[in-house]
């Protein structure tokens, strides 16, 4: 997901408008994430406000739909909000890996605790 985010913001920093950055970004997506972001290219073109087209996608996308609807508020470009989120995004995931990482480590670590308690005795 960062990537997207931040190959987005290259093809809009290059001078792609939003529609042509999210068709061109889709294409060279693969899977699920392709196809997501084809959709909401495609609710584009056939006229959906920004906000129906990106409320088509997965939760996961809302953080482009927000950099997005922001820097059209505020008439800025969108490429810096866009980087921003794919930080959050990577930090994100961070989090969740370590989380599942101390788990995975209690869920290993407990048995053999276990099990040395009941030789023990």
């Amino acid at each position: 997901m960062p990537e997207a985010l931040e190959l987005l913001a290259l093809a809009m920093s290059g001078g792609a408008d939003v529609r042509g950055a999210i068709r061109a970004v889709s294409q060279a997506l693969d899977g699920d994430l392709s196809e997501e972001l084809a959709g909401v290219a495609m609710r584009i073109a056939l006229g959906d406000d920004d906000a129906q087209a990106w409320g088509s996608a997965p939760q996961r996308w809302q953080p482009a739909a927000n950099a997005l609807q922001l820097a059209s508020r505020a008439g800025v470009a969108p490429s810096a909000l866009l980087l921003h989120a794919a930080k959050d995004a990577r930090r994100d995931a961070l989090i969740g890996l370590e989380v599942a990482t101390a788990k995975l480590a209690i869920r290993l670590v407990l048995p053999l605790g276990l099990a040395f308690c009941q030789r023990s005795s």
